[in-house]
């Protein structure tokens, strides 16, 4: 950690933006995303740190620059090393841009309150990427609309089930919600419409039409 924290200060960051880049993220988080923070602190370092600064600021502006690390808005998936063709992480085109607002407000002021912290497993995929990742041809990830999930705090699946369908029937509808939920505790949310689907990807398979 001495030797990237070092660099940073020598590409010019400052200690007050490393100790903010610190303070953002989990205090323990697995070693692979520990890695991709890493990455991405080099990353924004280079020659898109201009294009990183620009979102960082409108995400802010726009009052959601501090519901999530933009790291993770900006990483193609957590599963990016299986996948040689993928990217870590893109800045999606400034047109996309305002499509990530109400999804992170919706994050905010509905799903946290109810599921506690959440983390991003995946964000902005680029075409390659979502290609790689075998997301669907029409991907909200594409637009810069959606996130996959997955819960800090433990939860069993049921439990993750009990939490957001009941959410999702009380306020999908209203704020256009997306929902699916993946096998274990992974989920996507998006603001792009109200509908939900499950592991396959069909709306019949959503754990929400099936549970007790």
């Amino acid at each position: 950690m001495k030797r990237w924290l070092a660099a940073l200060l020598l590409v010019g960051l400052g200690a007050g933006a490393v100790l903010l880049l610190l303070r953002s993220q989990p205090a323990v988080l697995p070693a692979a995303e520990r890695r991709d923070d890493e990455l991405f602190v080099a990353w924004r370092a280079g020659a898109v740190g201009a294009d990183i600064a620009a979102i960082e600021a409108y995400l802010a502006r726009e009052g959601v620059g501090d519901v999530l690390p933009l790291a993770d808005l900006l990483r193609s998936d957590a599963r990016w090393r299986t996948c040689p063709a993928a990217r870590p992480f893109a800045v999606p085109p400034r047109k996309l841009w305002p499509a990530m607002v109400p999804t992170l407000r919706y994050i905010r002021d509905e799903l946290i309150p109810v599921t506690g912290p959440v983390r991003v497993v995946s964000g902005y995929r680029d075409p390659v990427a979502n290609a790689c990742f075998k997301g669907a041809k029409a991907s909200r990830h594409l637009r810069f609309a959606a996130l996959d999930l997955m819960p800090v705090r433990p939860l069993s699946r049921a439990e993750l089930i009990a939490t957001l369908c009941p959410l999702h029937e009380r306020t999908g509808a209203r704020d256009k919600v997306g929902l699916g939920i993946y096998t274990v505790t992974r989920f996507h949310i998006d603001t792009t419409g109200y509908r939900r689907w499950g592991a396959d990807y069909s709306r019949a398979s959503s754990p929400c039409f099936t549970r007790n």
